[in-house]
């Protein structure tokens, strides 16, 4: 196609990596973990599919599950173009946007989302899992943007060439 480069091989194993370790941190690894007196942030450790629920309770929406589909996808379509082997952009990026978008919303945001419940206190920190999570969104982001080796060909000089200087 025109306007495609190819990855290396290393950079379909970084895009592959990355592809894993975001799909893990989303599955199986915490991201997050609250504590305190808040009724609208019950405490305990949440995952990723635990941080989208709390996510829609707060937003009283189904967006924190089209943003988990949007990193579902987003790791499909990097082993993907690590089997098919083109370059693209911006698709570990938009991971890490989106990855950003839920720290806004459950560390910075919740007592702008519902005042009425902030009479209690609330402690958020971060989990290796989200940070699993960032880590291999940017995994995939460098993976496709790694270079391919440019093969030249050397010409040796000719007894001529060497001569002349």
């Amino acid at each position: 196609m025109a306007g495609m480069r190819a990855i290396s091989a290393g950079g379909r194993a970084l895009v592959v990596t990355g592809a894993a370790l975001l799909l893990g941190s989303l599955f199986v690894l915490p991201w997050f973990a609250v504590s305190g007196t808040r009724t609208d942030l019950p405490a305990g450790t949440y995952g990723g599919m635990g941080s989208t629920e709390l996510m829609n309770s707060l937003l009283s929406g189904p967006w924190g599950w089209i943003a988990f589909l949007w990193l579902v996808v987003a790791a499909f379509l990097a082993i993907g173009i690590a089997a098919v082997g083109r370059k693209t952009r911006r698709i570990g990026t938009s991971g890490i946007v989106v990855l950003l978008v839920y720290v806004v919303l459950l560390v910075v945001a919740p007592p702008y989302l519902n005042p009425q419940a902030s009479s209690g206190t609330v402690s958020v920190s971060f989990g290796y899992g989200f940070v699993a999570g960032v880590l291999g969104s940017a995994l995939i982001e460098a993976g496709a943007r790694w270079p391919r080796p440019v093969h030249a060909q050397y010409e040796a000089p000719t007894t001529a060439e060497w001569e002349e200087t």
